[in-house]
């Protein structure tokens, strides 16, 4: 047998146990790793969305409930490159591109237990879901992820804040 069919061999079969594995455990115990993402849950209005506060999770919301979270002054982050923030963000929003820097900055604001919207350009934009996982990642326990985002926001003319200074 040549070294490259040898390769081959244990690469397939290393595959074939780890999946063979994997299914086992979750046949089990239900502790097999998913093969596919587990799709993000859609949160319909602000009461479920505080309803399950108590657990640790990423969220999509739509605008109904942006709207109310940002009258209930929750917080918002907005994930788009600091280029775009030149067009205004959804006021009182934060950002920043130094991904320790925002984490001190929401953890100055409120801590790591209470709720917060993650948003970007548009529903097509996936840098609020990857914002809203890195910062899960460092502990925050309640990410919303509004998908509409900055589009769908203006696009209902809703108040917008704009930074003059820059």
């Amino acid at each position: 047998m040549t070294l490259t069919k040898e390769i081959t061999l244990y690469i397939v079969s290393s595959i074939i146990i780890g999946l063979s594995f994997n299914l086992g455990r979750g046949w089990v115990d239900g502790a097999g790793i998913s093969l596919l993402a587990k799709e993000l849950k859609i949160v319909s209005d602000s009461e479920q969305a505080f309803a399950i506060l108590s657990d640790p999770r990423v969220s999509i919301i739509d605008l109904q409930s942006a709207i109310e979270f940002h009258e209930k002054e929750i917080l918002f982050v907005d994930a788009r490159a600091e280029e775009y923030l030149y067009e205004g963000v959804i006021p009182g929003a934060i950002s920043n591109d130094d991904i320790e820097a925002l984490s001190d900055e929401i953890s100055d604001l409120i801590g790591y237990n209470k709720g917060f919207v993650v948003y970007c350009s548009d529903d097509d934009c996936g840098s609020s879901e990857d914002l809203a996982y890195e910062l899960q990642e460092r502990g925050f326990m309640n990410i919303f992820v509004f998908k509409g985002g900055w589009k769908e926001w203006t696009d209902a003319k809703m108040t917008i804040e704009v930074n003059i200074d820059d």
